[in-house]
């Protein structure tokens, strides 16, 4: 299937388009909320500045794939492959990454967030966060082996527990000021002024 045969169909109102085979697809600044994208192959496809708010994403094949500038709120992508993917500078909200693969993949950038969101058991070795911001979410138990933070980011309420940070250049903070959130470290321990889990 190609990208107009897909929009023509999404414009009459089709939205299920699991498992369809859309390697290297171009659909780049596009609407496509709610469409479901469950076991898909877009491997290589280009999304950048699409709009997948409500989308279901598990389990497809988005390796290499272009999401820089998207929208991603409330989009499901838990168990998809995302190894290699850019998704710097989105805009990625209440959105599930449970045991997806990020390996290798690019997220952060002037302007983009990471809000509500969990990455719980995700793999995102060799994953970049540069110029991250990220709040209220949890990756408890993930892989960050090897990921690199770049040394500017910013978190707020982030779930550590159990997670692997084996060769990865993220430094904790001494001290985090009152009504600026915490961290749980991966073991246990919380930083910050409230105690309480998140």
């Amino acid at each position: 299937m190609d990208a107009q045969e897909l929009l023509r169909r999404y414009a009459a109102g089709e939205r299920d388009f699991s498992k369809t085979r859309l390697r290297g697809i171009m659909l780049d600044m596009t609407d496509l909320k709610d469409i479901n994208l469950s076991g898909a192959d877009l491997s290589g496809a280009d999304l950048s500045g699409a709009d997948l708010s409500g989308a279901d994403l598990s389990g497809a094949d988005l390796s290499g794939a272009r999401l820089c500038e998207g929208i991603f709120i409330k989009v499901n992508f838990s168990g998809a492959d995302l190894s290699g993917a850019d998704l710097t500078y989105s805009g990625i909200i209440k959105s599930n990454f449970t045991k997806a693969i990020l390996d290798g993949a690019k997220m952060g950038g002037e302007g983009g967030v990471i809000e509500d969101s969990c990455f719980d058991k995700a793999s995102l070795r060799g994953a970049t966060f540069i110029m991250a911001s990220i709040g209220h979410t949890t990756m408890r138990d993930a892989v960050l082996d090897g990921t690199s933070f770049g040394g500017d980011y910013f978190f707020s309420d982030l779930d550590l527990t159990g997670a692997s940070l084996k060769g990865s250049d993220f430094i904790l903070p001494e001290y985090i000021p009152p009504g600026g959130g915490r961290i749980i470290l991966p073991d246990g321990r919380i930083l910050g002024s409230n105690s309480s889990r998140v």
